[in-house]
């Protein structure tokens, strides 16, 4: 297992810092893009998931 450190606090993974720190709704595989893209470790467990009525669809954007 990898330990991440968010904030002063280190703990053994990923899913048991996003079991103590995430919002209601913040799905963990949204924490590890978070993490994989860059974001850092207090933003990517501590940010709220984007609402779906907010989120941007490409279903009419996409070439055919």
């Amino acid at each position: 297992m990898k330990q991440i450190t968010v904030g002063k606090n280190t703990y053994r993974s990923i899913s048991s810092a996003w079991r103590e720190l995430s919002p209601e709704g913040l799905p963990e595989i949204t924490v590890r893009w978070r993490l994989k893209h860059g974001w850092s470790a207090l933003l990517a467990f501590l940010t709220p998931p984007v609402p779906a009525t907010d989120r941007r669809t490409f279903k009419d954007v996409r070439s055919k």
